[in-house]
């Protein structure tokens, strides 16, 4: 990182934002807060100070704008990553906006921050979407579940098997005919039952149409390429091919699989010291959704068939080398009957 003479430490909220200038040769510190965040009159105020400099700001709620505006007003704006700026415990016992911009200040001389990747509108847009999709499809999770539940509290079961002789599944055309022919006793369980379903078929209708949206958005957008290779990984659809194409962005900023891992907070947690080494859960940092999908999308891998299609008993299969499983294929598909730990 270069030399600056001055750096500006930013804490940016919604109304206002709180600017501290800090002197790289003397450590005098000038601190300024501006009402109703005039990016114009910020950037005036910070080139009365002597360059080179550089401005930044925690990552938060307010994402990339700030760093955005200043950018085009020809200010040096990075946002840091949160998790990496160092606080002490000084700083916990006292918190507010001017000692948390002087200690980012003080943070920027040091060389303490890590600039995070700022995407473009396009790729910020796409992560967007991919959020808007999954509440979707959650809301929809939620009201099947709700209507399932006034069925059971109501003593109406969907039994039988299928020729199989699996149980049957709900939310199938069978289903939504047994549906049909329920009608409870009361009135109001006739209309609970209707509004419950026009629930459900409205979040259905809704997840739809933006899914339709979403699909536009990410053939007409930047990394169509991507989303189109990571969907032929066995277990990757689309909601997960371009939830991860679009928080990744950039694919050649990562040198290697253990930093995708990392970012993704895949990567277990470590509490070494001398010769012990002990590794905990997952770290659980950076995108839920996409480590969530990621999980989803590697279980939908290990059930999924792994033989011939003329096969009829499966040659073991190793699960990323924890267990040794045996597969037949049965009327219904390709299932595990053995499965022995290694």
């Amino acid at each position: 990182m270069p030399r600056y003479s001055t750096a500006f430490g930013m804490d940016v909220h919604l109304r206002s934002t709180t600017v501290c200038a800090l002197d790289a040769e003397t450590g005098e510190a000038v601190t300024r807060r501006f009402r109703g965040n005039p990016w114009g009159e910020v950037a005036e105020w910070m080139s009365g100070f002597p360059g080179p400099s550089l401005a930044a700001y925690e990552s938060g709620y307010l994402g990339f704008a700030p760093q955005r505006e200043l950018s085009a007003l020809g200010v040096d704006c990075v946002v840091a990553a949160v998790s990496k700026v160092p606080r002490s415990a000084a700083d916990l016992s006292s918190k507010n906006d001017r000692n948390d911009a002087a200690r980012m200040a003080k943070a920027i001389l040091s060389h303490d921050i890590s600039p995070v990747w700022v995407p473009s509108p396009e790729i910020e847009g796409l992560r967007d979407l991919a959020g808007a999709h999954d509440a979707a499809t959650a809301r929809l999770a939620a009201a099947k579940q709700r209507l399932l539940a006034f069925l059971a509290r109501r003593g109406y079961a969907y039994g039988g098997t299928t020729p199989a002789g699996n149980p049957r599944r709900y939310w199938t055309y069978d289903f939504l005919r047994w549906l049909d022919k329920v009608r409870p006793a009361d009135d109001g369980g006739i209309r609970a039952l209707a509004a419950l379903r026009n629930e459900v078929e409205a979040a259905a209708e809704t997840r739809g149409d933006l899914l339709a949206e979403y699909r536009a958005a990410v053939a007409a957008g930047p990394r169509p390429a991507e989303v189109e290779t990571l969907q032929s990984i066995k277990g990757c659809g689309f909601a997960l091919a371009a939830a991860f194409a679009s928080e990744v962005g950039d694919f050649s900023r990562f040198r290697s699989g253990r930093q995708v891992t990392s970012y993704f907070g895949l990567a277990p947690k470590q509490r070494s010291s001398a010769d012990s080494v002990r590794l905990g859960g997952i770290s659980g940092a950076g995108n839920a959704l996409v480590r969530r999908l990621a999980v989803e999308g590697s279980w939908s891998y290990v059930q999924a068939r792994h033989q011939r299609i003329g096969d009829h008993v499966g040659p073991v299969f190793d699960s990323n080398g924890e267990y040794i499983d045996q597969w037949e294929r049965r009327p219904e598909g390709w299932r595990i009957v053995r499965r022995d730990a290694r």
